[in-house]
């Protein structure tokens, strides 16, 4: 599959929406205006600029990002060769939906202050709610109807939205994985984000004191670092975590993780170097004119525009200053 034809017509098509990207010194504008509305007017300059047009309330920039991922994948759609593949990348935006939904249903409140993607993923939203409204779950597939019924079984002994996020996230990587077995990237991909999951799973777990069995509940099986890695180092201190994955790929990302994790009591460093490892890993494939890497690279990368976006929004809303928005954003792609 890496090496079908099929996809070179579908992959001049991402070069040309790669030159759509926001670059560094946009991102640099935003993350220099003097407030949100200034900001958006960078924005207004760009790809994004119907979108700004139509924004009535600076506060209401979610709703922008929603619409540019929902017209992305729409784009995508319309002329990707390999369906299974946009299944596997779009599959985690069904599972938010779902999360929002039964914690909104368990919980007793409406879902309609939470962020939700009505046409990204591969089941509509519409079909979702309606699920919902008649308590059937047989058309979900089976490894998401599966967790629903786990989710409610359970839900009456453990009414915790927490289980909700661990049922669901160990189904999507369990499924993922499956859908990539026989392209090689994507697995590769996926191996990577679900290691990267599981370490930062562990570092909290022991940050928060939470027990071993709850540990081996939450790590996910996708990732290639097995779970005994991580049970062997539960009662040893944070520290050895690094020394154990100094030859790993993903040393620097724990290291100045838990550097900063030490001097601030936050892991967002940990969480900016996680996010620019995996844009890393897909943009240093992204030249490949034969395979599904550059349609992996460009969703990636816009989903981190989209991050990028929501980050320097957030701060300028709430009036930090651009050194600290600064330390919280990711790499840009191009």
């Amino acid at each position: 599959m890496a090496n079908d034809s099929k996809y070179a017509y579908a992959v001049a098509r991402v070069r040309v929406l790669e030159n759509r990207l926001l670059d560094k010194g946009q991102v640099d504008r935003m993350l220099e205006a003097q407030g949100a509305r200034e900001a958006l007017q960078v924005l207004a300059e760009t790809n994004y600029a119907s979108a700004v047009g139509e924004l009535k309330d600076v506060h209401r920039f979610e709703d922008l990002l929603a619409g540019e991922l929902e017209r992305v994948y729409r784009e995508v759609r319309r002329f990707y060769p390999e369906p299974r593949l946009l299944e596997a990348l779009a599959a985690k935006y069904d599972v938010h939906n779902l999360k929002v939904l039964l914690k909104a249903q368990g919980l007793g409140r409406e879902a309609g202050g939470d962020i939700l993607y009505p046409n990204v993923g591969n089941i509509p939203l519409a079909k979702l709610e309606a699920m919902f409204a008649q308590e059937d779950f047989r058309d979900l597939p089976p490894h998401l109807r599966q967790a629903v019924e786990e989710i409610g079984a359970g839900w009456s002994q453990r009414p915790d939205p927490q289980w909700i996020d661990i049922i669901l996230d160990r189904a999507l990587y369990d499924h993922l994985l499956a859908l990539a077995d026989t392209i090689p990237f994507l697995k590769e991909f996926f191996t990577h984000q679900a290691n990267l999951v599981n370490i930062k799973t562990f570092i909290r777990v022991k940050i928060l004191r939470q027990d071993e069995d709850f540990l081996k509940k939450v790590l996910l099986r996708g990732g290639d670092i097995h779970q005994s890695f991580f049970t062997d180092l539960y009662h040893e201190p944070l520290e050895v975590l690094c020394d154990r994955l100094a030859l790993s790929p993903y040393a620097q990302v724990v290291n100045e993780g838990l550097a900063e994790w030490q001097e601030k009591g936050r892991l967002t460093r940990f969480e900016k170097l996680a996010d620019d490892f995996l844009l890393n890993f897909v943009r240093s494939h992204r030249h490949h004119p034969f395979g599904p890497q550059a349609l992996v690279g460009y969703l990636l990368a816009v989903e981190n525009e989209l991050k990028l976006i929501r980050i320097i929004m957030v701060g300028k809303l709430n009036k930090l200053p651009p050194e600290e928005i600064r330390e919280r954003l990711r790499d840009v792609y191009v």
